[in-house]
This record gives C-alpha cells, sequence and structure tokens, in this order.
C-alpha cells in the first residue's frame, strides 16, 4: 500500500495534477461559472497538447474571456443564418503572403486541425487590411453584424480588458477576434494598434461558412465517393457515414511520393483531386490515378510490403484511413476490394 501511495504521489508530482486542477476550479470561481464542469474541462483540455504548442497555449491562456453573465443577463448576437448565394472570395497576395498565412495556419489552434483544402480556401478569403498607430481594430462589447478575424503581419497591438487593463501584446502571426465569432457574442476585449499595424481579416461570413460549415460539405463530398465505390454497396449508410467520419485529408505538391515500393503499408488512400502515377522499378504499371480512385489496400490486407510506389502528377489531395480504421471497417469487405483494385491497377498496392 505504501508503494502505491508514493507512486500515486509521484505521478500527480510528475504532471502538476495538484496545482492544474487547483487552478481549473480557481477559474470556474472566478467566472462565477452556471456550468464549473464545462470550465474546468476547457482549461485542462489544453494541457493535452503537444510540447511545441507550449508558447501558444501560454499566449491564449493570456487572452481575456469575458465573464459569463446569467441566463437572463446574457447579450448575444443575431442567430447566424448562413447566405444562400455564398461563394468563398478569392483575394490576390504575394507568395510571400500565402507562405506566411499558411504557417500560421499551421501553428494556431483554431486552424492547424482543418482540413488541408480548408486551410487553403482560408488563405485565399483572407484580405490585406492596415491600421494607424492608435486605432481600435476591435472594440469590447461591439455586437455588429460585421464583425473580422484577424491575423496580424506586423506591428504591435495591445489587448485590454475594461477593469483590467492589458493582458496582452499581440505581434506577428497572432490571431485575434475569433470568440465573438465563434459563440455570437459581443467582443471580449478591445485591440489597439500601438504602431503602424498589418494584418490580414476573414469577413464573419466566410468565416463561419469555411471554419464553422465547411465540415458538412466535405461529409457530403466523403459519403459521395463512397457511395461511388462499387465494393462499399454491402454496406448500410451508418456504416458509410463511420467511414466518412474516420477518413483524414492530406495534400501533397506535384512530383510527390504518397507511399514507397517497398515499405510496410499503414494506409489506404482515396484520391479527392488531382492525379498520381503508379512505378515499379521505376516503371509506370498502370494507368493513372484520379478523382475517387483508390490506392494501398494489398499491403494492408496481405501485411505485405508497398508494391509499388505512388506519386503525384500535379498537387493532389488524398483522404485517407490508418491500417486499424481500414481492418475495422472495411475488412469484412476484404475480397472486394481487393478485386477492384486489382482490375483498376493489375498488381499495384
Amino acid at each position: 500500500m505504501t508503494d502505491h501511495v508514493a507512486k500515486v504521489k509521484a505521478y500527480i508530482a510528475k504532471h502538476d495534477l495538484e496545482k492544474e486542477l487547483s487552478n481549473a476550479v480557481n477559474e470556474a470561481i472566478k467566472q462565477d461559472a452556471e456550468d464549473p464542469y464545462r470550465v474546468i474541462i476547457d482549461y485542462l483540455k489544453d494541457f493535452a497538447q503537444e510540447e511545441e504548442d507550449e508558447d501558444e497555449i501560454i499566449e491564449e491562456h493570456e487572452m481575456p474571456v469575458m465573464k459569463p453573465r446569467g441566463k437572463r443577463e446574457q447579450v448575444i448576437a443575431e442567430k447566424f443564418e448562413p447566405p444562400k448565394d455564398w461563394k468563398p472570395p478569392v483575394i490576390e497576395k504575394s507568395a510571400e503572403d500565402e507562405t506566411f498565412l499558411k504557417d500560421t495556419m499551421l501553428n494556431n489552434k483554431l486552424m492547424k486541425n482543418l482540413t488541408p483544402s480548408d486551410r487553403e480556401q482560408l488563405m485565399k478569403a483572407f484580405k490585406p487590411v492596415e491600421f494607424a498607430q492608435g486605432d481600435a481594430i476591435i472594440k469590447q462589447g461591439d455586437k455588429s453584424a460585421n464583425m473580422d478575424f484577424y491575423v496580424l503581419a506586423s506591428g504591435v497591438c495591445d489587448i485590454s480588458v475594461e477593469g483590467k487593463g492589458t493582458v496582452m501584446k499581440a505581434t506577428k502571426g497572432i490571431a485575434f477576434g475569433e470568440l465573438a465569432l465563434l459563440h455570437n457574442a459581443p467582443r471580449a476585449a478591445t485591440v489597439t494598434a500601438e504602431e503602424k499595424v498589418t494584418a490580414f481579416a476573414l469577413d464573419m461570413i466566410s468565416f463561419k461558412m469555411i471554419l464553422m460549415g465547411k465540415s458538412q460539405q466535405d461529409s457530403s463530398d466523403y459519403m459521395g465517393f463512397l457511395n461511388s465505390m462499387p465494393m462499399l454497396g454491402k454496406l448500410d449508410e451508418g456504416s458509410k457515414q463511420t467511414i466518412a467520419g474516420a477518413l483524414k485529408e492530406m495534400e501533397y505538391p506535384e512530383d510527390k511520393n504518397i507511399i514507397f515500393e517497398g515499405d510496410q503499408g499503414d494506409k489506404f488512400f482515396i484520391i479527392r483531386e488531382g492525379e498520381v502515377k503508379c512505378t515499379k522499378n521505376g516503371k509506370e504499371v498502370s494507368e493513372r490515378l484520379k478523382r475517387g480512385d483508390f490506392f494501398g489496400e494489398l499491403a494492408l490486407l496481405s501485411s505485405d510490403k508497398r508494391a509499388a510506389t505512388v506519386t503525384s502528377t500535379k498537387p493532389t489531395t488524398v483522404l485517407y484511413l490508418g491500417r486499424a480504421e481500414f481492418i475495422r471497417m472495411l475488412g469484412p469487405l476484404s475480397a472486394e476490394i481487393a478485386a477492384v483494385g486489382q482490375a483498376k491497377r493489375a498488381s499495384v498496392s
């Protein structure tokens, strides 16, 4: 028993659990939260991030959060109604600006978990804006119908909350303004340019349509892929939806190897956009694969090594399942999948 107690104490000390649990409870008390468990969960969720996110986590803890009000006092903006004729804006940018936005999104907690196609659409929709020293970019309490989300490109901004003063200094790469858009709530803080500032702004409609609505479009697209695959005909709608929910997305530039001949297979791929070629010993061994085609199944079904190298011939986006997901969800259809794959690409995997 003594050894067990010692191990428990050591574990708690190693992960600083006592301190962070106490901080989480104090945060709920400080907010006078009606749902303290939600505040505690949200607080502790940040500590599940990878080590490289530590600085980002610190920055987000410093970002102001408005004290929740009672249900009768709560003030929120009108419910968002997506326009039926909306099309994602495309704003021309330099290659340098495109690279900056892509890198920023990959390091932002809100945007890094989006699919590559989502981030590409966001990058194109951002518009460059400038502010002079002293300009209020965001005003606390504002609940207008036209609010933007910002990524700071140059300069320094002061982020302040009434009654607390400055809570953070925003510098290049910091994003702000998302809370009000995510929760249909008034602005939680004031953001003021301390010097000339350049930034990229995303309008509220594009923010909501891309960040909050595009997942439905992706789900529909994924289901379209699955419904077009003859070997999945035995599956019911629920099983296909489960597969669609498990699919992940990855993009490759032109002339990039996706799988290598002789490697161990750990993924099954479906092409969403683009084209790939299959080569064995440097020679193409099948027709080019395009949208809706799949590859990589034989190495998973047989546990053999990859029989060919698959390379993108143009910028290509693929959907994929890991080995465990593939076996669990598609294992019963192994014969059908193998037959279709062999007919399409001979012996290529």
